[in-house]
């Protein structure tokens, strides 16, 4: 009989739930206290210091494609038997660190990224706003802080109400109108192929606050966009004061300077200075409000951001005092002290930085005081009800006629839209079995099942979120999954480069329906380099893969996209690029914990990517070795092993190394030994370490919880254990085989008879 194995990747998978890239002024708006506090770490160009502008708008680029990708997180209900459904192993390894990011996206020229750009910023009407010359004329300009997303009043609209209350003649003037808009339901849409460019689109239609005055919704117009950093904007500034004159900005930028790593303090300043140095070259008398930047919450792993953020704020005002002139002011709003945000808590925020409410008016109120100390607008500050007590929490309804239905992508779950909801979390169940990570989130009131079986029946609930509010839960919907996705492809085969990996297969069987791609994913998941999954998308086979760091290990999978979605990954070999054939493993050892159970362990072998584990039953005539399975995402070398009737001392094993498709071969056989009663042995194989450190790591267990159905296994034996040494083997008085032949304990006539 085949035994039953325990996983047989990591034990004990530590992930990091990436929604918390939420972190930077400018990741897609999420409810944030759900997930742990982490972050990814986007290069910087050339390194820190300053950045010229075709290389800033080239890492913007990247910037938004890594916050698309973690603005939603599946919500995949991932059965803890694996043995049940086999299909979930690789399920089970993956679910918990999607989605993946995105690889060999190509950017476009830097000229045409700048060309969209500054089409974009002339694409709206404007010029109206400014026929009146005899009013001041205002553009603001900043990052998600300023622009808002959809249901925010924002800080604009606040400022808007105070300058209205001062009684002068003033236009808001500046090239878009609205916030970031919610993406329009759609079924699951197919990644990016590899080499494909990069969408650089962004949404500027989103609508305001129910309470807005229609007044300010007539001019609205400002300069801001998710994020957006002064590195970006110091290029683009002359081209919009162009199209949309004004005579005063309030400049609202630099933290995603400093957080997205497009530049250090220094750059960020530099920035800062050339903007409004171009804005002048338009117009030389143009009046500034400068505003420093905001602290968030610790994020762990980036104690720069609050030493960066000190330092930045610090150094302003020198800079804008040398710049200032009669002619053109300038002068400093002090958003850090009148924002109550620091590095320990953030009320204000609804996610450790993005404005609540009240945070709005906390910021039009520091805007306020700048305006009536150096400009002479106004007489007194901007009044926060907040500060008297007084709410101005967003009402935020329970979502409404959810249905679930049978679908080609297995069951689909709609709803009414709910106004000023960024996202939705969404619970999903299915047969019975809950989800073994956290629960989902969607940014659209749609949400389709992924990697369903048929006739599975999912039971699904939503809430509407806002930053750190919810709605209540809708009652549960369930359907019955019908999916029509492809199956896996076949024959994968990987073969490692000196930087890369070449990946080949052959198309799926059956019904697979119109083939758009494969996906191939990758993730160096070991515990101490705190990497994400990754994945390139091709058209056919080959996948040739460049850029991975030689000799560091990737689990691979392989996923086919149809019409409908994409069909339940397939395992393919672990790869280390850089690396070649690997040796064989040596000193197996195996202890058995009770007459039908044994642990494996051995030494690592040089350029081993994983192990096989083999077996054969040693009292079968003529009976070869079998695999059962391979041995990845494990830094201990070690296998359990259960169900092993008659009894453990009928089976012998060995394990062999390999790196994509190249293998080594096995090692010598050792059979195991029969197991006494009176003693109780630990399991060999330990959990694996904190993936992470330091990281704010949350921690998932790996499907199957390591203990094979019907029960924990029993500990109770002798643990007799076996060695080899090199490639022959020491015979200590316990039974080990050679070439079919047993010696030692437990074995009569060369063959082990146990006990």
């Amino acid at each position: 009989m085949v035994p039953f194995s325990r996983p047989i990747y990591g034990h004990g998978l530590l992930v990091l739930i990436t929604s918390a890239i939420s972190l930077l002024a400018d990741a897609a708006p999420t409810r944030s206290s759900t997930h742990s506090t982490s972050f990814t770490v986007v290069p910087t160009p050339s390194g820190n210091g300053s950045i010229d502008f075709t290389s800033a708008v080239q890492h913007e680029v990247s910037v938004l494609l890594e916050q698309e990708r973690l603005s939603t997180v599946p919500a995949i209900p991932v059965p803890t038997n694996s043995t049940r459904y086999p299909e979930y192993k690789a399920i089970g390894q993956i679910a918990p660190v999607l989605p993946p990011k995105q690889q060999g996206i190509r950017y476009l020229e830097p000229s045409a990224i700048v060309a969209n750009l500054v089409s974009s910023t002339n694409s709206t009407s404007g010029t109206s706003l400014h026929q009146r010359q005899s009013s001041t004329r205002i553009l603001i300009v900043g990052d998600s802080i300023t622009q808002g997303a959809e249901g925010d009043c924002t800080w604009r609209y606040r400022i808007w109400q105070w300058l209205r209350s001062t009684g002068i003649n003033f236009r808001i003037v500046g090239p878009y109108v609205g916030t970031k808009a919610p993406p329009p339901p759609a079924a699951p849409q197919p990644p990016g192929l590899y080499g494909s460019p990069a969408d650089t689109s962004f949404s500027t239609d989103g609508g305001y606050c129910e309470e807005a005055d229609s007044a300010f919704l007539a001019e609205s117009n400002h300069f801001a966009v998710w994020g957006r950093a002064a590195a970006v904007d110091k290029g683009l500034i002359a081209g919009v004061l162009q199209s949309t004159p004004a005579d005063m900005m309030f400049l609202f930028l630099g933290f995603n300077d400093i957080g997205w790593f497009y530049s250090d303090v220094s750059g960020t300043l530099a920035s800062i200075q050339s903007l409004i140095t171009n804005a002048r070259s338009v117009n030389p008398n143009m009046k500034f409000a400068v505003a420093n930047i905001p602290h968030r919450t610790h994020i762990n792993g980036r104690d720069d951001l609050a030493t960066g953020t000190d330092e930045y704020n610090r150094r302003l005002p020198d800079l804008l005092t040398s710049m200032s002139t009669s002619q053109s002011p300038v002068h400093l709003v002090d958003i850090a002290d009148n924002y109550a945000c620091s590095d320990s808590e953030c009320p204000s925020g609804y996610d450790g930085l993005h404005p609540n409410g009240c945070g709005e008016f906390q910021l039009a109120r520091a805007f306020s005081k700048t305006l009536i100390d150096d400009f002479g607008i106004g007489s007194s500050p901007l009044k926060n009800p907040c500060q008297s007590g007084g709410s101005v929490d967003r009402r935020l309804e329970l979502p409404s006629n959810i249905r679930a239905f049978s679908s080609p992508q297995g069951v689909t779950v709609t709803w009414d839209k709910v106004y000023g909801a960024y996202s939705y979390d969404v619970e999903a169940s299915a047969n019975g079995v809950p989800a073994s990570f956290s629960t989902g989130s969607v940014l659209s009131n749609r949400w389709d099942s992924q990697w369903p079986l048929e006739g599975w029946v999912y039971k699904i609930r939503v809430r509407a979120v806002c930053g750190d509010k919810s709605s209540d839960w809708t009652s549960y919907v369930t359907a019955t999954a019908t999916p029509k996705l492809p199956s896996p492809p076949r024959n994968i085969r990987i073969q490692p480069s000196s930087s890369g990996m070449t990946v080949t297969w052959d198309p799926p069987t059956g019904d697979t329906g119109s083939i758009v791609l494969y996906n191939v994913l990758y993730w160096d998941w070991q515990w101490d380099h705190c990497q994400f999954i990754s994945a390139a998308a091709f058209k056919s086979s080959p996948a040739v893969i460049d850029g991975l760091v030689p000799g560091r290990n990737y689990a691979i999978w392989l996923v086919t996209w149809n019409e409908n979605g994409q069909g339940i990954p397939s395992n393919g070999s672990a790869v280390l690029p850089g690396k070649g054939t690997p040796s064989v493993p040596s000193a197996l050892e195996v202890i058995s914990y009770d007459p039908t159970t044994v642990g494996l362990s051995w030494s690592g072998a040089d350029s081993a990517a994983g192990y096989r584990v083999w077996y054969r039953n040693i009292n079968t005539a003529g009976s070869e070795m079998q695999l059962i399975g391979d041995v990845t995402m494990n830094s201990d070398h070690c296998n359990d092993q259960y169900f092993l009737f008659p009894g453990v001392w009928n089976y012998a094993f060995a394990v062999s190394s390999f790196n994509g498709h190249l293998d080594s071969g096995r090692s010598p056989e050792v059979v195991a030994p029969s197991a006494a009663k009176g003693d109780n042995i630990e399991p060999t194989c330990g959990p694996e370490p904190a993936w992470c450190p330091g990281g704010g790591s949350v921690s998932v267990p790996p499907v199957g919880g390591g203990t094979p159905t019907g029960g924990n296994p029993t500990t109770t034996s002798i643990g007799v254990t076996l060695t080899t040494t090199g490639s022959q083997p020491s015979v200590t008085g316990y039974p080990i085989v050679t070439n079919g032949h047993c010696a030692g304990r437990d074995c009569v006539g060369g063959k082990c008879v146990g006990r």
